[in-house]
């Protein structure tokens, strides 16, 4: 499954794709229309070039910094044979799980149909200059990325949800829920204000302060549990006559929160709130029962299947790839993709790697891959 937001970065180096080699553009071949076959369904040579696009943004992030591209290797392995591999193996994936949702009893139900024509229209319109120039058609695109991505999304709840032959256990979506998220809420205060010709000013000292009492004040009273923290927003909102920025209850993922959040959470209990003093402003922050959420969420269906996403994304994303090395039934057009060299996704050829350094992971994030079908929808 191809990544949402390496799609974004694929798509965007896209935008100024070389045309296809002469060859391919000068003449009409029927047999060079298609890439793979396996029954009868039939891959479009667009689709594989969509892969080796993909393929190529893949490992500008595995070679390093100050290394071409395109003169670079992983694992040994020269770029150039590498991405044609790799694009190999999502076509290989393609067809392991279309072959996996037929062998499950699957079917594409109208919201399944219908979110592969969202997943399509979503980005198609704003990409469609730069893939039609590398040889990517709509129908290539919606069938490469959004079928694909729906129906794996479809073979993965069949597998690791309830009643599936690889179905996870409450507790360790539990186990992974509470390393990697935490529940809160806060209000953010702002030690500026407007002065009467609309501009930002410095509160003054005795402003701060009293900012600073009334905050603290509001947060035994929270600690106390004579209030909650909303409703310490709307009287702090009514006293101090302004409006202040405000979180509500609710549960993020860790590596998203704000570092000013990140850092105080972990020192605190449930149900407590503190008064965090920063340099632009005061927080008035209350740590939350994180299991609460989870409960929640477990009874909401959509996001429960993020979240097993989150958890076996990369396994399964990893087992479909390696299966897709195999080829198992597929017929490949070798003629056809032959034709198609890496320098047909480049834009720039002296581009240099995104790693500090080389690395030795030749996968990208799965988790991100199945969770970005969900964005689709």
């Amino acid at each position: 499954m191809i990544p949402m937001r390496k799609l974004l970065q694929k798509a965007a180096c896209a935008l100024l794709a070389l045309c296809l080699c002469a060859g391919l553009t000068a003449c009409y071949n029927e047999e060079d229309t298609w890439a793979a076959k396996s029954g009868d369904d039939v891959m479009p040579i667009g689709a594989y070039i969509y892969y080796l696009s993909s393929a190529y943004a893949e490992a500008g992030d595995l070679v390093s910094a100050n290394e071409k591209v395109l003169q670079g290797e992983i694992d040994g392995q020269s770029v150039k044979d590498w991405v044609k591999e790799r694009a190999l193996a999502y076509v290989g994936s393609y067809y392991y799980i279309r072959d996996k949702f037929d062998e499950l009893g699957l079917t594409l139900a109208d919201e399944d149909l219908q979110a592969i024509e969202n997943g399509t229209s979503a980005y198609w319109p704003y990409y469609k200059d730069g893939m039609e120039a590398m040889g990517i058609s709509e129908e290539s695109f919606k069938k490469a990325y959004a079928e694909h991505n729906v129906r794996a999304q479809l073979v993965l709840q069949a597998l690791y949800g309830e009643g599936g032959e690889k179905a996870v256990a409450e507790d360790e979506l539990w186990a992974y829920y509470q390393e990697n998220y935490d529940s809160y809420e806060y209000m953010y205060v702002s030690k500026s204000k407007m002065d009467e010709d609309n501009k930002s000013v410095a509160l003054t000292d005795e402003e701060k302060e009293l900012m600073l009492d009334s905050l603290n004040e509001l947060a035994g009273q929270v600690n106390s549990g004579s209030i909650s923290l909303s409703e310490a927003y709307t009287q702090y909102s009514y006293i101090a006559m302004t409006t202040p920025q405000h979180e509500a209850p609710g549960a993020a993922k860790k590596s998203g929160l704000h570092p000013n959040i990140a850092s105080a959470l972990p020192d605190m209990k449930d149900n407590e709130a503190k008064v965090i003093e920063v340099d632009t402003g005061c927080y008035l922050l209350q740590k939350l029962p994180l299991e609460e959420h989870f409960q929640s969420l477990l009874k909401d269906e959509s996001e429960k299947e993020g979240l097993l996403v989150e958890v076996k994304g990369t396994e399964f994303n990893d087992e479909a790839l390696e299966q897709g090395k195999a080829l198992a039934g597929v017929e490949v057009n070798q003629k056809a993709i032959g034709r198609i060299k890496v320098e047909t996704v480049v834009t720039n050829k002296d581009e240099t790697g995104g790693s500090v350094a080389p690395s030795d992971d030749n996968g990208s994030s799965a988790a991100e891959a199945t969770e970005s079908k969900a964005n689709a929808e």
